[in-house]
């Protein structure tokens, strides 16, 4: 019965917000991750071609968030190792107000 339960909230948190969303470098183009759902998606899909330990500790954190705080604790890992692995794609700067220089 706990695992029901269980299974209800992880659907709740799957749609926990990423905000701002993470953009992966990614084939053919760059990939949105905007919800916990989506992410956890992401890992599990690069787990499938073979990642190291750090990988398996983020998609354990993913899988196990029971809490906002977990939420945005396991995709500020996820951030980390991305930015870490050069996945990350840079975000473009608000274009500056005409005339100025920056």
């Amino acid at each position: 019965m706990v695992q029901d339960r269980r299974k209800v909230f992880d659907w709740l948190m799957d749609n926990f917000r990423i905000d701002p969303p993470i953009m992966v470098k990614d084939q053919p183009r760059p990939r949105r991750l905007s919800s916990l759902a989506e992410a956890r998606a992401f890992v599990a899909e690069a787990m499938k071609v073979g990642r190291p330990e750090p990988w398996r500790e983020v998609y354990h954190r993913l899988t196990t968030v029971g809490s906002e705080e977990d939420a945005d604790e396991a995709i500020g890992d996820l951030r980390e190792l991305l930015e870490l692995e050069d996945l990350l794609v840079a975000p473009n700067p608000p274009p500056s107000p005409k005339g100025e220089v920056s």
